[in-house]
C-alpha cells in the first residue's frame, strides 16, 4: 500500500477537528442545525489554516447518510462520508481554479450544476484558488451565483480575496481563517506524534511549529519530514539541521555579545556560523526574531505571555532581556531591520551584517545619535585638560545665509556625497548617478539616470535621511522630489553630418581614420 502522508492521514473529519477556527465552525454548525445554510461561501486566509478541509466537512455535513437530513456532526463512517474523505464522492466536485481558470471551464460548470445530485442531498462545488479565475470566467460564474439551483452549494477558497470582483464577494458568506497560534500547532503535533508512536522532544515539536509560521498543514508536513530525517527520537538538533536554521545557542550567544557590546565575540560567532554554511540573511532574520522575543520578555507578564518559546527557553530569554539597558533592544531591532532592507539590493550581505554589529557593539556614548546626545557639562576651572583634544565639528558646505541654488548644489555634489559616505555608505551608492536639477521653494528635484536608484531613494526612511543630511550641510529644510531622466543624446557635430553625407553619396566607402581640427569639428579622412 502506498504511503499516506501525515497531513492527509490526519485531515480533519468533523467540525470539532478543525483547529483554531472556532468563529467559523460555530457559525456553520448553527446554520446547519437551523436549516439556514447559504448557497455560496467564501473561505479566505493564509495557506494551511483549514479552508479546504472545512469545505469537505461542510459537504459531509450536508450529505451524511447517517442522519435524516443535514447534520452538524457527520458520522464519518457512512459510504457518503467515506467517499468525501477519499475524494471520490460524485456530488462533491473539487476544482483547481489555477489550472481551470478560463471561461470555457466555467461554462461547462454552469451546465453541470443543473443536474440533480447522484446520491446525496446537495451538490457541493469546492473551487480552490478561486482568485485565479479570469475576468470572463468570473462574469460567467456570476450568473450561477445569482440564481443557483436549490441543490447546489458553492465553497470558494482563496488566499487573496482582494483579487475577487466585488460582484462575487457580495453574493457569498465570507469567513476569514486566521493564522494558527504556536500553542495550537504544537498541541496538534504532540497528538499526532503520540498516535503515530513517534518519539519527539517537546522543544523539537515547538521548533517545527514555529517554522510552520501559522500553517497547520506545514507543521504536520515538517513533522513527517523530521520523522524520516531522525534516526531515533526527533531532537531539536535534528530539526535545526533539517531546516537549515540558526541554532538557539547561536542566537543566545549573539544576543549576549550585543548586551556586553563585545564586538570580538559577535564577529567570532558570526564567522563560525557562516563557515558552517548558515545563510547570512537567515541569521539576521532569526536574530531579529530572538531580540523581538527579548523585547516581549522585558515587557512584564503580559509581554512574556506573547513569547512563542518552550518554557525553559522562555526563562533563559527573560533573564537575558535584563542585560539590555535602556533602549538598547529597540535600537538593535532598528539597526538589524535596516541591514535586512539593504541586503535585498546588495551582494555584500555579510559585510552589511558586520557593519550592523559594529554599530550595536560601539560604546554607549558613541552609539548614541548626535541629535539625541545630552549636552556636555562645563569643565571645572581647575580641571586637568584631556590628553586628546576632541575632534572639531564638521563645517557645513554652505555658509549661513548663502543662497542654495540647484547650480550651487550641483557644483558641490561630489563633496556632499563624500561627506554622506562617511555616515551611510549604502545610501551614497543610490545617489552617485543623480544630480540636483531644480530648487523651487522648499522642494529640491533630483534627476536619476537609473530608475532602481530613484525608487530606492524615494523610500520614506532614505528620503528622510537625505533631507536631514542636506539640512545639516545647507542650513535649509528641503523636501526631496525624485524623478527619472534619460541621458541626453549626444549632439552630432557639423563635421559628422558632412561625413555622413559623403558616405551616403559613395556607397561602400569606409572611414579608416578621422582627425578633428579646431573648434568647428572639421573631419579629415581617407576613403
Amino acid at each position: 500500500m502506498a504511503y499516506l502522508s501525515l497531513y492527509r492521514k490526519h485531515r480533519p473529519q468533523g467540525f470539532g477537528d478543525i483547529a483554531g477556527q472556532d468563529h467559523v465552525t460555530r457559525t456553520l454548525r448553527n446554520a446547519i442545525r437551523l436549516g439556514q445554510t447559504s448557497h455560496a461561501y467564501l473561505f479566505t486566509g493564509p495557506r494551511g489554516t483549514g479552508k479546504t478541509s472545512t469545505a469537505r466537512v461542510l459537504a459531509a455535513a450536508l450529505n451524511c447518510a447517517g442522519a435524516d437530513g443535514p447534520t452538524p456532526d457527520p458520522c464519518q463512517t457512512c459510504d457518503r462520508c467515506v467517499r468525501i474523505r477519499q475524494g471520490s464522492a460524485l456530488d462533491v466536485i473539487e476544482i483547481d481554479a489555477a489550472s481551470n481558470r478560463g471561461i470555457d471551464e466555467i461554462r461547462a460548470l454552469r451546465e453541470r450544476v443543473q443536474y440533480a445530485p447522484a446520491e446525496g442531498r446537495s451538490k457541493v462545488y469546492i473551487i480552490d484558488e478561486v482568485h485565479m479565475l479570469t475576468t470572463e470566467a468570473f462574469n460567467a460564474l456570476l450568473k450561477t451565483l445569482e440564481e443557483p439551483p436549490a441543490h447546489v452549494v458553492f465553497v470558494m477558497c482563496t488566499t487573496e480575496p482582494h483579487r475577487l470582483p466585488a460582484t462575487i464577494l457580495s453574493r457569498c458568506q465570507r469567513f476569514d481563517f486566521h493564522r494558527l497560534p504556536l500553542q495550537e500547532i504544537t498541541a496538534r503535533l504532540e497528538r499526532i506524534a503520540k498516535e503515530e508512536k513517534l518519539s519527539a522532544d517537546a522543544e523539537a515539536l515547538a521548533l517545527l511549529a514555529r517554522a510552520a509560521d501559522g500553517s497547520m498543514r506545514d507543521g504536520i508536513s515538517l513533522l513527517d519530514q523530521a520523522s524520516t530525517y531522525a534516526e531515533a527520537a526527533i531532537t531539536p538538533q535534528d530539526v535545526q539541521a533539517m531546516l537549515g536554521g540558526v541554532e538557539t545557542d547561536l542566537l543566545l550567544g549573539l544576543a549576549d555579545a550585543l548586551a556586553r557590546r563585545d564586538l570580538g565575540a559577535a564577529f567570532g560567532l558570526l564567522d563560525d556560523a557562516v563557515n558552517r554554511g548558515k545563510d547570512v540573511r537567515q541569521i539576521n532574520a532569526e536574530l531579529m526574531g530572538h531580540l523581538r522575543g527579548l523585547l516581549m520578555a522585558s515587557a512584564g507578564e503580559r509581554g512574556r505571555a506573547l513569547l512563542e518559546a518552550p518554557e525553559d527557553l522562555a526563562e533563559r530569554m527573560i533573564e537575558q532581556a535584563k542585560r539590555f539597558q535602556g533602549a538598547a533592544l529597540p535600537e538593535a531591532l532598528r539597526v538589524l531591520a535596516e541591514a535586512e532592507r539593504d541586503m535585498r539590493a546588495s551582494s555584500h550581505q555579510r559585510l552589511l551584517l558586520e557593519l550592523a554589529l559594529v554599530r550595536l557593539c560601539a560604546p554607549a556614548e558613541a552609539a548614541r545619535p548626535a541629535a539625541r546626545a545630552a549636552p556636555a557639562a562645563a569643565p571645572e576651572p581647575a580641571a586637568r585638560p584631556a590628553p586628546t583634544a576632541p575632534a572639531e565639528p564638521e563645517t557645513p558646505l554652505f555658509a549661513p545665509g548663502e543662497e542654495v541654488t540647484a547650480e550651487a548644489l550641483k557644483q558641490r555634489w561630489p563633496q556632499l556625497l563624500e561627506r554622506l559616505r562617511r555616515q551611510t555608505p549604502t545610501l551614497v551608492a543610490f545617489l552617485t548617478d543623480c544630480e540636483p536639477v531644480a530648487v523651487s521653494g522648499d522642494t529640491l528635484t533630483l534627476a536619476f539616470r537609473v530608475e532602481f536608484h530613484r525608487d530606492q531613494v524615494q523610500k520614506p526612511g532614505r528620503q528622510k535621511s537625505v533631507c536631514a543630511f542636506l539640512e545639516a550641510q545647507t542650513g535649509r529644510s528641503f523636501e526631496i522630489r525624485c524623478e527619472h531622466r534619460e541621458p541626453e543624446p549626444k549632439q552630432e557635430s557639423e563635421g559628422d553630418k558632412a561625413l555622413k553625407t559623403v558616405l551616403n553619396m559613395f556607397p561602400g566607402s569606409e572611414v579608416l581614420k578621422t582627425e578633428r581640427k579646431g573648434d568647428a569639428g572639421a573631419t579629415e579622412g581617407r576613403h
